[in-house]
C-alpha cells in the first residue's frame, strides 16, 4: 500500500457489528467522521474455516456473517464518504470476492503462515497488509522472503505492510513490546505499523514516536454492546476521535531527523543569549580578566571563548559600566 506522509489510520471494526447491517453502516459513517482513513471488517463463509463440530463457535461466526452484498453497499458507503475499504478474508472464496471488492486485503495473524491464501493475493496485485501475531524474526523473514520472490523486491514497499501484533483480547500492557515496532523497521525495508489489542489509546499514540505507519484500532458502537469480546477493547467514537486528533497533533511534534535551529528560537536568540557587559568603567590600557566582566541578557554577541583569550590584555578602547563588549 503506498502510504503518504501521515499515519494511516484504521477503525477495525472487524465483527463488532455481530452481523446486523444497520450497526456495520453506522460505523462505516462515525469511522469518516472520526477522521479514519480506513474501515475494515472480516469477511467469511463459517462453513469454510470453522468445523461444524466447534459448535459454540460455528453458530457465534455464523451469526456475524454479513453477505457479499452487503460488504458490496459498505464499500460504497466507505468510498461515498471519503475513507478506504479493507477487510480479512477468512476463507478462499471470500478472498476472491475481496480482490474485486476491496481497496486493500488484510490478513490476520492467525493466518499469516496460510501461504494459500497470501499467494492468491499475491497473485492478483492487490495490497496486503499482515499483522503478525504468533511469530517470531525467523518467521517473518521466512515470509518476507516468501513474498518477495513471487512479487519482486521492487515492489514491496508499495504493496506489502507488516503489523506488529500481539494475539490476546485484550493484551495486557506488560505483553504488547511497542520496541518490536523499531525491530521490525530495522529488519524491512516495507512500510511497518501497529494493530492494537491493548486497553486505551497509549500503545497506538507511543507506537507512533517509535515509526509506526499504520495504526489499526478496534472500532465499537458501545464497549458495553455485549459480551463479545472485542468491544471491550475497542475504541468508541469519542476514542477514535481522540485517537486520530492525538496521532495528527504527535506527527507534528516529532518533525524532521535533524537538529537545527527552529524558526521560532531565531527570534528569541538575542533576548535569552547571555551577552559580555563590563561590570565597571575600564579605562585604555586597563589590562582586563573574569572580575571585569558581568554575563547578562540580551546577547548580541557570546563568544565567551574569544574573551577568556584576552584575559589579561590591555583594553583598547574605554569601556563604561554596563557596556556590551564584542
Amino acid at each position: 500500500m503506498k502510504l503518504k506522509k501521515k499515519t494511516f489510520i484504521i477503525a477495525e471494526v472487524g465483527n463488532n457489528h455481530e452481523g446486523s447491517f444497520v450497526v456495520a453502516k453506522k460505523l462505516v459513517v462515525l469511522a469518516a467522521k472520526a477522521g479514519a482513513d480506513a474501515v475494515k471488517f472480516q469477511t467469511f463463509k463459517t462453513q469454510n474455516f470453522i468445523r461444524k463440530e466447534d459448535k459454540k463457535r460455528f453458530n457465534q461466526l455464523k451469526k456475524f456473517e454479513l453477505s457479499y452484498k452487503q460488504f458490496e453497499f459498505l464499500k460504497k458507503l466507505a468510498n461515498k464518504n471519503k475513507i478506504k475499504f479493507i477487510s480479512t478474508p477468512l476463507d478462499l472464496e471470500s478472498a476472491d470476492f475481496l480482490i474485486k471488492n476491496s481497496d486493500t486485503i488484510k490478513i490476520a495473524s492467525g493466518d499469516n503462515n496460510f501461504f494459500p491464501l497470501i499467494e492468491k493475493i499475491l497473485n492478483s496485485k492487490k495490497s496486503l497488509i499482515i499483522s503478525t501475531g504468533m511469530t517470531d524474526i525467523k518467521d517473518l523473514k521466512y515470509l518476507i522472503k516468501t513474498i518477495e520472490d513471487r512479487i519482486g523486491k521492487e515492489n514491496m514497499k508499495n504493496k506489502i505492510s507488516l503489523l506488529h501484533c500481539v494475539t490476546s483480547y485484550p493484551v495486557e500492557d506488560k505483553y504488547a513490546n511497542l520496541r518490536s515496532i523499531s525491530y521490525l523497521i530495522k529488519n524491512f525495508d516495507i512500510n511497518i505499523g501497529y494493530s492494537d489489542h491493548t486497553i486505551g489509546n497509549e500503545a497506538c499514540l507511543a507506537s507512533i514516536a517509535l515509526g509506526a505507519k499504520i495504526i489499526e484500532k478496534h472500532f465499537t458502537l458501545d464497549k458495553n454492546f455485549s459480551k463479545f469480546r472485542d468491544h471491550a477493547l475497542s475504541a468508541d467514537f469519542s476514542d477514535l476521535k481522540d485517537l486520530v486528533t492525538g496521532i495528527r497533533k504527535i506527527e507534528k511534534q516529532l518533525g524532521e531527523y535533524n537538529k537545527k535551529i527552529a524558526s521560532p528560537e531565531k527570534k528569541l536568540i538575542k533576548k535569552i543569549r547571555r551577552g559580555i557587559y563590563t561590570k565597571r568603567s575600564v579605562e585604555i590600557g586597563e589590562k582586563i580578566n573574569s572580575l571585569d566582566f558581568a554575563f547578562l541578557r540580551p546577547s548580541r554577541s557570546n563568544d565567551f571563548l574569544y574573551i577568556k583569550k584576552n584575559f589579561g590584555k590591555k583594553i583598547k578602547k574605554q569601556k563604561k559600566q554596563n557596556q556590551i563588549i564584542s
